[in-house]
């Protein structure tokens, strides 16, 4: 008879490997009904944990390490803000240091980032605002060494990762405009991550299955900052005039796209929609507030804590999870215009 496993109960209960790993640890977190929903399970299959495997993981620096990329005021960022928030709050919660590393050069051509997992300064990896040209990350995948790519991912590579459901989200905003009835509609993104172009690739398909032409379909980079958001909406104006819709790859380009609008005497909605992502801080006190799909950056950090220890205990090998995203509605999207 195979022996259970923690997966087992993780699966017979509904919870995560994560829960399962906080109940046997007795951590006050867990709710008395999920603790005895576990515990009630690891009775009846007489589960006992692999204490070789504990033992190891009782080997714990108690330190997490946090690597940014290499970008100014990288810090002062309101998106890298709120990941960084949700890892240091739950990661002081379990009682772990978190460590802040930024990935310029030197750090990776002195193999930095191996270096504080091969001396155990540090139990795993959280990696945020990784692009495809990150070719270091190739060292990571092909380690035991535990990390996780903090919302991004490589399709077809066996990484760890914890992001925000981008199809889904490229859906949702594809669906609110041509609700609204828009026909031509610009995109503003970036090219440096696989969530971006995932998200450019997927709201293109949603908009032509419902009955967008392809050539009324407009794309510019918007580097993600507000003012490629600017200088973007700027250039797809300038030669689609006909456009009545703007989608940003995320809110800082939203706004940005919104104050050329304004400064081209047009106004949001009645001319043109525009519709961005994340949902950060500034989003609802933009002028007119920010329609936006909603990625929950705190949790995603949160989240990617528990997916590292549990890839720190050894109890998943590979941990790939999408996050729930949400439309959230403001002034900035309505119908289309009618000609006057």
């Amino acid at each position: 008879m195979a022996r259970t496993t923690i997966k087992d109960i993780a699966r017979e209960c509904g919870v995560s490997l994560s829960t399962v790993s906080l109940v046997l640890n007795n951590n006050p977190r867990i709710s008395e009904s999920t603790r005895e929903k576990v515990l009630s399970s690891v009775r009846k299959h007489e589960y006992q944990p692999n204490t070789f495997a504990r033992s190891l993981a009782s080997q714990s620096s108690r330190s997490l390490s946090v690597i940014v990329p290499h970008l100014n005021h990288v810090f002062a960022d309101t998106y890298f803000g709120e990941i960084v928030s949700g890892i240091y709050e739950h990661a002081t919660s379990l009682g772990y240091k978190v460590m802040l590393e930024m990935a310029n050069r030197h750090f990776i051509q002195t193999h930095e980032y191996l270096n504080l997992l091969k001396t155990k300064r540090v139990d795993g990896l959280l990696i945020l605002g990784s692009s495809v040209h990150d070719e270091y990350l190739k060292d990571l995948a092909a380690s035991n060494y535990p990390y996780v790519l903090v919302n991004h991912y490589f399709p077809g590579r066996s990484m760890n990762y914890i992001s925000a459901d981008y199809i889904t989200s490229a859906r949702l905003a594809a669906n609110h405009l041509l609700d609204h009835g828009h026909r031509h509609i610009g995109m503003l993104s970036g090219t440096t991550t696989n969530t971006a172009l995932d998200f450019r690739d997927h709201f293109t398909k949603a908009c032509m299955e419902g009955g967008v032409a392809k050539e009324n379909l407009y794309w510019s980079d918007g580097w993600f900052t507000e003012q490629g958001g600017f200088e973007g909406a700027q250039w797809l104006l300038d030669r689609y005039p006909e456009m009545t819709a703007i989608m940003a790859g995320n809110d800082k380009m939203a706004i940005g796209a919104m104050r050329h609008i304004a400064r081209r005497g047009l106004k949001v909605p009645h001319d043109i929609s525009v519709i961005g992502m994340d949902d950060v801080a500034a989003a609802e006190f933009a002028n007119p507030s920010l329609t936006t799909i909603r990625h929950d950056l705190y949790q995603i950090g949160a989240k990617s804590v528990e997916a590292l220890l549990v890839l720190f205990r050894k109890e998943a090998e590979l941990v790939q999870q999408t996050l729930p995203v949400e439309l959230v509605v403001r002034e900035s999207t309505g119908p289309v215009r009618t000609a006057s």
